[in-house]
């Protein structure tokens, strides 16, 4: 009789799940009352996934991403105003340097 070591049984297929399931289980988590470990069970996934998933998709996990979009804005507009600036920098420099320049006498 040979017992089965686990290097011979086969591994478990890993579960996908798309971005609708995950919103829709994070909706009825935030919204049931019940734990992550029940509704888990439930629908026959990790509480541990659940939670990931609440971070992502529950509502801090929006106001995060509405903070982050707006972060990206700034920094955008920001970037428009570093070039903008830039280019003013550039033109002043090049008119210094023709103010700074002797005129050419050409009278004599």
């Amino acid at each position: 009789m040979s017992e089965k070591r686990p290097e011979d049984q086969p591994k478990p297929r890993r579960r996908y799940y798309d971005e609708e399931f995950k919103r829709n289980a994070v909706e009825l988590l935030e919204r049931s009352g019940r734990s992550a470990v029940q509704l888990g069970r439930e629908l026959g996934i990790s509480d541990c996934s659940l939670g990931k998933w609440k971070r992502q998709y529950g509502k801090a996990g929006q106001k995060e991403l509405s903070s982050s979009q707006a972060d990206q804005s700034r920094i955008a507009q920001l970037e428009r105003q570093v070039e903008y600036l830039s280019r003013q920098r550039d033109i002043l420099k090049k008119a210094l340097a023709i103010l700074g320049q002797e005129p050419n006498d050409s009278t004599k």
